[in-house]
């Protein structure tokens, strides 16, 4: 699959926003909650225009021949905030792509996620580990997870 990786514009805010809400049956436990709510209202278009103007992320889209394939953002440089494949682009090396893309491109060795259940293989493989068990926030389930790089 040919792919290519390049920062983030706020022109980028409504697609991905459309993929990141378009998987949330994967990470949220229940989309229409009430607890929920919260988390869904950082995915809208508006919040991810906000964010990919903020000095405190760095956004990175994949784009192939049917548009946004992927989106990873860094917050505060380590943290990876996001990073999602679109659903029949999975298994194709984009998100191993875009880690490697955004990794590079921080000055850190060690970052965190709170990988969603359903992603936690995906980020072992990148070299993640677990760092306590599944917990619960604003309808997410997640694992906290960090990478070191010596």
């Amino acid at each position: 699959m040919n792919f290519a990786i390049r920062q983030a514009t706020a022109s980028d805010a409504e697609a991905a926003s459309h993929l990141v809400t378009g998987l949330a049956h994967y990470f949220l436990a229940d989309p229409a909650a009430a607890e929920s709510r919260s988390f869904v209202a950082g995915l809208t278009a508006s919040a991810y225009a906000e964010r990919i103007g903020s000095s405190q992320f760095k956004h990175y889209v994949a784009e192939d021949a049917e548009g946004l394939c992927g989106v990873v953002a860094f917050r505060d440089g380590s943290h990876v905030y996001h990073l999602f494949v679109r659903a029949d682009a999975q298994g194709r090396g984009i998100a191993r792509a875009l880690w490697q893309h955004a990794r590079l491109r921080s000055k850190h060795s060690t970052f965190t996620v709170n990988a969603s259940l359903y992603a936690v293989p995906v980020y072992e493989r990148l070299g993640f580990v677990a760092k306590a068990g599944p917990q619960q926030l604003h309808g997410v389930v997640f694992v906290p997870m960090v990478y070191s790089h010596d």
